[in-house]
């Protein structure tokens, strides 16, 4: 058989949600910080059209409401919409059912004004997918999750009913028909370009490291597996600078390269797993 990679390039448009919602700010130099992602979204969306690629856009309701032209740009361009919350809110277990149920179909209903169909795919703004969360996913009939990688670059099922012990082996659920997408954070650019002045560290790397990590990571796959899919998660208020906006499109042209890649939404993936591996 011949190699078969897919990439599946995917974008977290958090815009003003990710520091207005979890970080709580009102700090003016942050806000802008959030704003800048509508620049980075138009500048990915005209990499795109150009190069007739097929990408990924996990856009919280917040960001819809606040820049609608630009999603339904994303949307209207073929792009895949899916959730990511309203204002970044991760599900918890200090929240009660009807508080969660409220984010999640007010964000589908954000998703649906502009693309038209209910989001496919799901990815976590934080926090942990308990059951009562993963009940709800499956009541309104998502089909995948990208929030956490139990293979790097092989999808799997989510699983219920895990029991985490210390006094003896893990026991393991059963799983459920939600596809599980790899992410991982080697993959994202939100722990190599999102400084946070009063975040302790500095975080800060340059696009020439980064595209070492990601291009090694694929070659890899490539190399050594020869079949899997890759994702890549990027936030246009850090992808979108220009010097990074470069290494994009160099890392877009080494993929390229090597046969047997095709680029995908991730919805498409998650369907071809399930007809390959029905549960």
């Amino acid at each position: 058989m011949g190699k078969e990679i897919t990439v599946c390039l995917s974008f977290d448009f958090d815009a003003i949600s990710v520091w207005a919602g979890p970080r709580g700010t009102k700090a003016a130099p942050l806000i802008a910080r959030g704003e800048f992602g509508e620049v980075g979204a138009e500048r990915l969306v005209d990499l795109f059209d150009a190069r007739h690629i097929p990408t990924t856009w996990f856009i919280p309701g917040h960001t819809i409401d606040t820049y609608p032209e630009i999603c339904r740009r994303v949307a209207s361009a073929g792009h895949e919409i899916g959730y990511h919350g309203y204002c970044h809110e991760a599900p918890s277990s200090t929240r009660d059912e009807y508080d969660e149920r409220q984010i999640l179909e007010r964000s589908i209903e954000c998703i649906e004004r502009i693309s038209g169909r209910p989001p496919a795919g799901h990815r976590l703004p934080g926090g942990n997918p308990g059951t009562r969360w993963v009940n709800m996913l499956l009541e309104h009939g998502f089909s995948y999750d990208s929030s956490m990688a139990p293979r790097d670059f092989e999808p799997t099922y989510m699983r219920l009913g895990d029991v985490v012990r210390t006094d003896g082996p893990h026991e393991f659920g059963a799983p459920v028909d939600l596809v599980i997408l790899p992410f991982d954070w080697i993959l994202d650019d939100w722990p190599y370009f999102n400084y946070e002045p009063h975040g302790g560290r500095q975080r800060l790397r340059s696009p020439n490291d980064v595209y070492d990590i990601w291009a090694a990571e694929f070659h890899y796959l490539h190399e050594k597996l020869e079949t899997g899919v890759y994702v890549l998660t990027m936030h246009p208020q850090c992808i979108g600078k220009g010097s990074r906006m470069l290494m994009l499109e160099r890392l877009i042209d080494y993929f390229e390269q090597h046969t047997g890649v095709t680029f995908s939404t991730m919805s498409a993936v998650a369907d071809t797993f399930r007809a390959r591996k029905p549960l």
